[in-house]
């Protein structure tokens, strides 16, 4: 395999490994997002900015009869601040007004409720005045008058007036604008409105109770996108991370968390899965970089590996008859071979020496090659094959019995024989096995003196003898 083709096979299966690991890391990361996004959700819903707790505690205490009944002298104290009052030039508050707003001040001032970070104020209908919680500057006590000259432009605009709210709106007391942009402070604004009532007839609303926050200023908002669309079943607002990509993301890429702000409306936080994984795909790549780089580094430890193998191999190896020389005597696989049971065959050509003398070496080296091929032919692949000298050969056959040995070499002499290699090429066997000898020279010792009465006998009887 070429060079360029064996980088661009490593790096299509970098690229495909890297795309399942980051899968993997996908779907192990992504249940940690989600839980920390939604849990950063409910902390945005609990600080009260977005929802209506505070204005059930002031507008809806705010009923007519329990400013009636409420002991007047406890109001005393309480004294409508000029400068935190918005009304029209030539209207007066109504007694009833004035005691409404007197018990407005009484419960924000009381430890029941908390509104530091909100911007609360009364309207009235009838006098169309605006009372403020707090004191506000004259500059935007001024625009506010000439920007709304009556409590029902304030609120009717937004359509957050509670005397024009729908009974289902009204079934739980509050009534939610959409979220709009302040004219005077350039925020988005989210108001919502309880009444002031003696009955649940909007023809006895006196007014309103009204809260705005700046929920796109909390931290949570931070970088996010709000826009509003109406259901069947009122008012959803939809939270995400930004207008991009709420475009990009395809429905079934997004992870939604809804709580209701009222009945009629319901805050949605939508998480972009599909950014989530863009934003990690830098990850995908590095992943792709080191799995390539790992992968040429273990083919080129392959490649050493293989090559250091050859060569120590190339280095056990008989250049001529690329059979085992003595260097294998020194190795692992002479010691796996001689572990357990083991016999061995010396193996030596006949008449070699007359063969080189009458036909020249070259034929006498293609006589040893003809007893090479036929040990090949007799011997199994994992025996031993060594070459110790010129035509001499030792054979180390393991797990294998004496009489089995005996059988092989028979075979050996009977296929060298068949070769009629110039019609005088035979070769003498001795062999021995290690059941009666103590180590591996014993036992070659053995061998190659059975080797030799072989050689004695071959005027003789061709049957192989050997002691043990």
């Amino acid at each position: 395999m070429g060079h360029s083709a064996l980088n661009w096979l490593l790096l299509r299966r970098s690229l495909a490994l890297a795309a399942l690991l980051f899968v993997i890391f996908l779907l192990i990361l992504l249940p940690f997002k989600i839980d920390r996004e939604h849990q950063s959700f409910v902390a945005f819903v609990k600080t009260k900015q977005i929802t209506p707790s505070y204005i059930e505690l002031l507008g809806k205490s705010l009923s007519l009869h329990d400013i009636i009944d409420f002991n007047k002298s406890s109001l005393a104290p309480f004294q409508l601040d000029p400068t935190r009052l918005m009304l029209p030039q030539g209207v007066e508050l109504s007694a009833e007004e004035a005691q409404v707003l007197r018990y407005f001040d009484y419960l924000y001032s009381s430890k029941k409720t908390n509104a530091e970070d909100i911007f609360l104020y009364v309207g009235l209908y009838r006098s169309d005045a605006v009372y403020f919680a707090t004191p506000i500057p004259e500059d935007v006590k001024a625009r506010l008058i000439n920007d709304r000259t009556s409590t029902n432009e304030f609120c009717q605009s937004l359509h957050y007036c509670a005397k024009d709210a729908t009974p289902e709106s009204l079934a739980d007391g509050i009534v939610l604008s959409i979220p709009y942009q302040d004219e005077v402070t350039g925020k988005v604004i989210l108001s919502m409105a309880s009444p002031i009532t003696s009955s649940s007839d909007p023809n006895h609303f006196i007014g309103d109770v009204i809260a705005d926050t700046a929920f796109m200023t909390s931290g949570f908002m931070r970088n996010k996108h709000v826009e509003w669309r109406n259901t069947d079943y009122g008012t959803e607002l939809v939270i995400t991370t930004d207008s991009l990509w709420a475009e990009l993301t395809p429905e079934f890429l997004f992870y939604s968390m809804t709580n209701h702000l009222d009945n009629m409306t319901s805050l949605t936080y939508k998480i972009s899965i599909f950014r989530f994984i863009v934003w990690n795909l830098p990850l995908w790549f590095l992943l792709a970089i080191v799995i390539f780089f790992v992968q040429i580094n273990i083919n080129r430890l392959r490649k050493l590996r293989t090559e250091r193998q050859r060569f120590s191999e190339a280095m056990l190896l008989d250049a001529f008859t690329r059979t085992y020389n003595k260097k294998v005597y020194e190795t692992t696989l002479f010691d796996v071979a001689t572990k357990g049971h083991y016999a061995v065959v010396c193996v030596d050509g006949d008449k070699i020496k007359t063969i080189n003398d009458t036909y020249g070496h070259k034929l006498g080296d293609m006589a040893i090659m003809q007893i090479v091929d036929a040990m090949r032919g007799v011997f199994r692949e994992n025996d031993l094959l060594i070459r110790t000298g010129g035509d001499e050969f030792v054979v180390i056959l393991a797990n294998c019995t004496f009489d089995r040995a005996l059988v092989l070499a028979e075979h050996l002499r009977q296929a060298v024989a068949e070769r009629q290699f110039l019609n005088v090429l035979t070769v003498s066997c001795g062999v021995a096995d290690s059941q009666d000898y103590a180590n591996f020279e014993a036992v070659l010792q053995a061998a190659d003196k059975a080797l030799y009465e072989d050689k004695k006998n071959k005027q003789g009887s061709r049957k192989l003898e050997a002691t043990r």
